[in-house]
């Protein structure tokens, strides 16, 4: 499952609209703040080893100029604080500071670029990088972006960083496009090239009909430079549909005998379904997953299960239950979110159940 939190997400709905500002002084002064407040519980049972748990305390935060002839400043950070834990340490994983984003940017009619820490969600390119992004709509039907990036960092619940990691010895590249050829339907080429370690090549077609049936393929292969090590390639096919007020879907991934995705996942992760999913992309993986979502007022419920088939004959199954609760009636802005996994591993000693839940306030 993609690692974008619920309270990320909220950090850029909730930012109100920005009025232009005509000096220097009035773009500071004209500028937004804008936040989440949430708390945080992570529980792990697992089968043979010790189970951990933990609550945590989080502050999101993010300014940003108004904009003064299409130039903006933004500055962001993200702290955890350590509510409990049921073991000494289980708790690092979540607790700590890391400014996500400091970055100026531009943009205007039909171009615009940012540089510095920002947060990238593109194929196989996520969470917060240090880097210099470009993106333009001079193309008829077609969104262009890339950029370079030369650092990347985590800061989701259960994986704040510290710090930002450097991306091989000279970072990444990449080109991404979103063609709209007609209505309904998304062409999504793209390229990344980490230095010395793969360059690949992917693309993704969505076809999304007025009744509601969707249909997703997707197919990358990557030429990996690292010594020893095989090339990758993935390829995965996903049908959605309705039934009522039911929405329904069901996937198929697939990946290379011997090299799995090939470094793919190194930046970033937009294909796994699951919450967990440790084995989608291992070598010779063949995974296969049901799911299911429904609304009753401000609830809503999701059910995924599937099963992944992998080198050695060797099988992992997974079941996720999510559950997400808008509680705009209490405060506005604030939602309560648990997910439930149930890992049943090749190995029965390395079963486990995870349980995460989220108390959220955006602002």
């Amino acid at each position: 499952m993609k690692k974008r939190t619920l309270a990320l997400s909220l950090l850029t709905i909730l930012a109100p609209p920005i009025a232009s500002a005509d000096n220097l002084s009035d773009a500071f002064k004209n500028g937004t703040v804008s936040g989440d407040l949430n708390l945080f519980y992570k529980e792990i049972d697992n089968q043979t080893t010790a189970d951990s748990g933990y609550g945590t305390g989080y502050l999101g935060l993010k300014y940003e100029t108004a904009p003064l002839n299409g130039l903006q400043l933004g500055l962001a950070f993200r702290h955890g604080s350590e509510i409990d834990e049921d073991n000494s340490g289980d708790s690092d994983e979540g607790v700590g500071t890391l400014v996500t984003e400091a970055y100026i940017s531009y943009q205007g009619d039909q171009f615009g670029a940012k540089l510095g820490r920002q947060e990238i969600d593109q194929e196989w390119i996520g969470d917060f990088h240090e880097a210099i992004t470009f993106t333009t709509s001079a193309l008829p039907n077609t969104e262009l972006s890339g950029g370079y990036s030369r650092s990347k960092a985590a800061a989701d619940e259960d994986d704040l960083q510290h710090s930002f990691s450097d991306i091989s010895d000279d970072g990444a590249y990449f080109l991404d496009a979103k063609i709209i050829p007609m209505e309904g339907l998304t062409l999504n080429p793209y390229y990344i090239h980490e230095d010395e370690i793969y360059s690949g090549l992917g693309l993704k077609v969505d076809l999304e009909q007025a009744n509601g049936l969707g249909l997703t393929a997707h197919y990358a292969a990557s030429d990996v430079d690292v010594t020893g090590e095989s090339d990758g390639d993935i390829l995965h096919l996903e049908v959605r549909g309705t039934l009522g007020a039911v929405a329904l879907k069901g996937g198929y991934i697939t990946t290379d005998k011997q090299g799995g995705v090939g470094h793919f996942d190194d930046l970033g992760d937009n294909i796994k379904p699951f919450e967990e999913g440790n084995q989608v992309y291992a070598a010779d993986a063949d995974t296969w997953y049901l799911g299911a979502e429904a609304e009753w007022g401000p609830v809503t419920l999701g059910l995924l299960l599937g099963e992944t088939d992998y080198a050695g004959n060797a099988d992992e199954q997974e079941l996720n239950l999510t559950l997400n609760w808008d509680l705009s009636s209490v405060a506005d802005n604030l939602s309560l979110g648990m997910v439930y996994a149930d890992i049943e591993a090749n190995a029965s000693s390395d079963d486990y159940e995870k349980f995460t839940l989220m108390l959220n306030y955006g602002f």
